[in-house]
C-alpha cells in the first residue's frame, strides 16, 4: 500500500494509540486511533460488529461497510461515479468484462447494494 497510496499512510498516532477507546476487540483500538488523528469521518469494514455504534458515535465516526460506502459513493455523484467506473471497466483485460460481467463480478462480491446502484445505468457502464 505504500508504495501505490503512500499518503494513505498514518503516522505518529501511538500516543492516542495507548488510549483506550473500549472496543470489542482491543487489537482494533490503533485503528480508531489512526482516524481520530486523521479526524476520519468513517471507516470501512466489513468488521462492524467490533466497532459499536455506541463507542465510535462519542468520537463522530460511522463504521460502513464497503457496499455501503461505494453504493453512496457512487450516489452522491452519480455522472463523475459512472464515468469512473466505466473506465476502470475498460482497464480490464484479463478477463475483460461485459457491464453485466461486472455487475456479476460485484454480486459475487458482495457488493450487492453497489451493483444495484448500478442496474439502472448498465448502458453507460
Amino acid at each position: 500500500m505504500q508504495a501505490a497510496f503512500p499518503e494513505a499512510m498514518v503516522e505518529d498516532f501511538k500516543l492516542l494509540g495507548s488510549a483506550q477507546f473500549g472496543l470489542p476487540d482491543p487489537g482494533d483500538e490503533h485503528v480508531i486511533a489512526a482516524a481520530v488523528k486523521t479526524q476520519a469521518q468513517a471507516l470501512v469494514t466489513e468488521n462492524l460488529k467490533d466497532f459499536p455504534v455506541e463507542i465510535l458515535g462519542q468520537l463522530n465516526i460511522e463504521a460502513r461497510s464497503a457496499d455501503d460506502f461505494i453504493a453512496d459513493t457512487v450516489a452522491l455523484e452519480e455522472g463523475r461515479a459512472i464515468a469512473a467506473i466505466r473506465k476502470m471497466r475498460g482497464r480490464l483485460k484479463r478477463p475483460e468484462m461485459s457491464p453485466e460481467d461486472f455487475l456479476r463480478a460485484l454480486e459475487a462480491n458482495d457488493l450487492f447494494e453497489t451493483a444495484s446502484v448500478l442496474t439502472p445505468h448498465l448502458g453507460s457502464i
